[in-house]
This record gives C-alpha cells, sequence and structure tokens, in this order.
C-alpha cells in the first residue's frame, strides 16, 4: 500500500514548530549579556592599565629630562661663578673709607670706683701717714687685675721686684691659683662692692654678705693661695666704706693670716680706723700710676709717689697689667734710682 504524500500546509507548521524549538530561551540570553559585559569589562580594563603605564612612562621620561635640565643649568651657572672668581677684581676709584676712631680707653675700674667715690687723682688726698726711717726710701709697686700667666711673664720681666695681686679663680680666669703656685711674693686681688661698677667680679663681697659668707669666701682664698699673706681691695669703695661690713670682714682676715692693704678706692675708708683698733700699721695706696693710658703720664705719676718715697720714708703705688703701664715702667729707672723698689711684703716687715 503507499504512503500518502503530506500536504503543504501540514509541511509548513511542522516548519514553524522546528524553528520555534530553535530559539534560545530567556535565561540563555542573559547569560550571554553577561558574559559579553564581562569582557567588554575585561577588554577596557586592560586598555585602561595599558593607558595609564604609558602615561606614567611619559611623566618619567618628562621629569627625567627636566632633571637633566636642571643639573645642565646648575654646572653652567657653576661654570659662570668659577670664571667670575678667577677674574681680576676692577680697580676701585671710589676713595676708602675713613679709618674708624680709636675708641678711648677706659680708665682701670679701681680708679673709676675712687671717682665714683669722691676721690681725686691727686696725690695730696693721700692720707697722712708718719714718717718711717728705715733706710733708703722704699716704694712698693702693686700690680693690680692679673688673671693670665701672660700678664704675670710681662711683671717678672721687669727690672723692678713688682708685687703682682692675682684675681681668685672664676669661669672666666680658672686658673690663678696655678699661676701663683710658682710665685714667692704675691698678693690677693679680693672683688669687694663698688659704688658703681657695671661688671662686677663673680663672688664679689658686697654689704648684704653676712659674717659666714664672708668667713667661707676668706676660708676658700686660704684654700686656693695658701702662702699668700696680703689681700687687697679691688673696686670695694662701697664695701671698704661701710663700717659693719669691714667689721664683719676684719676679724675673719686676720684669723686666717691675711693682712688687708687698702687699695683707697673711697676717701671715705674705715680701715685707718679699724687698724688702730687691731693695733696693726694701716699701709694703703698712696698713688694710682694709671689714670690715663699714656706713658708720660704714668711716669709722672711715678715721680710723685718717688717724691712721697722720700718724703715719708716709703710709698705704695698702684697700676694694672696694661701695655701703656709696663712700658713706662721698663723705662724708668732713672725715676726710681733714688728708692729701692721692694715687694709688698718687704715693706710690711721694714714698717713692723
Amino acid at each position: 500500500m503507499a504512503k500518502r504524500k503530506p500536504s503543504t500546509k501540514t509541511a509548513s507548521r511542522t516548519a514553524r514548530k522546528s524553528t520555534r524549538r530553535r530559539k534560545p530561551s530567556t535565561s540563555s540570553r542573559l547569560k550571554l549579556y553577561l558574559l559579553g559585559g564581562t569582557v567588554a569589562a575585561l577588554v577596557l580594563a586592560i586598555l585602561l592599565g595599558m593607558a595609564g603605564w604609558i602615561g606614567y612612562e611619559m611623566g618619567q621620561q618628562k621629569a627625567m629630562k627636566r632633571c637633566e635640565k636642571r643639573v645642565v643649568d646648575v654646572q653652567r651657572d657653576l661654570e659662570a661663578l668659577r670664571k667670575k672668581l678667577n677674574r681680576p677684581p676692577r680697580a676701585q676709584h671710589k676713595p676708602a673709607p675713613p679709618a674708624p676712631r680709636p675708641k678711648k680707653a677706659q680708665k682701670p675700674s679701681e680708679v673709676r670706683d675712687y671717682e665714683a667715690a669722691g676721690g681725686a687723682e691727686s696725690a695730696a688726698k693721700a692720707p697722712a701717714k708718719e714718717r718711717v726711717e728705715a733706710g733708703r726710701p722704699k716704694l712698693a709697686i702693686i700690680i693690680d687685675d692679673v688673671a693670665y700667666a701672660s700678664q704675670l711673664r710681662a711683671i717678672r720681666a721687669l727690672p723692678w721686684h713688682i708685687t703682682p695681686s692675682i684675681f681668685p679663680p672664676t669661669p672666666r680666669h680658672p686658673d690663678t691659683p696655678k699661676i701663683a703656685a710658682k710665685l714667692d711674693h704675691y698678693m690677693i686681688h679680693l672683688p669687694m662692692e663698688a659704688m658703681r661698677y657695671n661688671n662686677p667680679e663673680d663672688d664679689t663681697l658686697t654689704t648684704e654678705s653676712s659674717a659666714a659668707e664672708i668667713d667661707l669666701r676668706v676660708r676658700r682664698l686660704r684654700h686656693w693661695f695658701p702662702h699668700a699673706r696680703f689681700i687687697n681691695n679691688h673696686t670695694g669703695s662701697r664695701f671698704t666704706a661701710d663700717m659693719a661690713s669691714m667689721e664683719r670682714f676684719f676679724p675673719v682676715a686676720k684669723r686666717y693670716g691675711f693682712v688687708f692693704v687698702d687699695s683707697r678706692t673711697t676717701p671715705k675708708t674705715v680701715v685707718p680706723e679699724l687698724c688702730k683698733r687691731y693695733k696693726l700699721p694701716y699701709i694703703a695706696r698712696d698713688i694710682f700710676l694709671d689714670n690715663e693710658p699714656d706713658t708720660a703720664y704714668i711716669q709722672n705719676q711715678l715721680k710723685k709717689a718717688v717724691r712721697l718715697a722720700k718724703a715719708h720714708g716709703y710709698a705704695i703705688a698702684i697700676g694694672h697689667p696694661h701695655g701703656s703701664t709696663l712700658k713706662a715702667l721698663a723705662a724708668s729707672k732713672k725715676i726710681l734710682k733714688g728708692v729701692d723698689v721692694v715687694y709688698i711684703d718687704e715693706l710690711y716687715d721694714a714698717l713692723r
């Protein structure tokens, strides 16, 4: 029996059913979209990364070029500066500025202190003293403010018996006990309160210093200078004019074996009265040598000291370790030929 051929209508219907079966479903399309988006994002990320790397490399190259240019500029500037420095200087046609005027040298501190306290520079204001007959007239010359070995060497180079008066040690001049240790003749230059003085030494004794403070200060002096016999005052116009202060100081100095030599930085000194009370000879400055830093002036002061020595048997002059003072003393052989220039201890022993 022969098969029956399907009709055209039936074939068309069968074709449509087949086509519907091959059309992807919704979930498949979603997966396709996701896959496509992921691929696109990956491609975009790769492109952006490549772009960033390319930009970074280009930035590095630009930075290197800028650095190279800066190095070249610096090298060029250095070369120009080197050539400029090696170039001979141009002749200066401008007039040279006037030389500065030399500063006027200040008077020594003791001299300024004495004048501030109302004292006069004239030897006529020297204290009255009795004549001492002890052979040839004697002149003791004290050089105050000694703090350094170089000053001491200059003093010892003089052809006279000059007594250095040495500062106690401070941070500014810590070695004064060492420079005194090798000396047979010297004294201690003890800072005391002045009427008006803007640059006091460390540990200056003042009118406010108690008996205990004075005792400690003098005890240290004995420790630092075990062989010293004499003390004179650095400045001190206020302290040596104050009876209460000197009454605290005098017995302490005596207890530690010191003799006080009055630098006489004030005409109101109370030291003569205390010497009478303690039955001690009053020894004090008669002349300041270097009120002015001039050789001729200093030698004229030295002549006054010699006249006083001849009139009273002895005199005491005080100077300072200035160049002009040392130069004047070195050139004063004729002036000093009529007196014996002695150390302060030799004079004191003769007076006793």
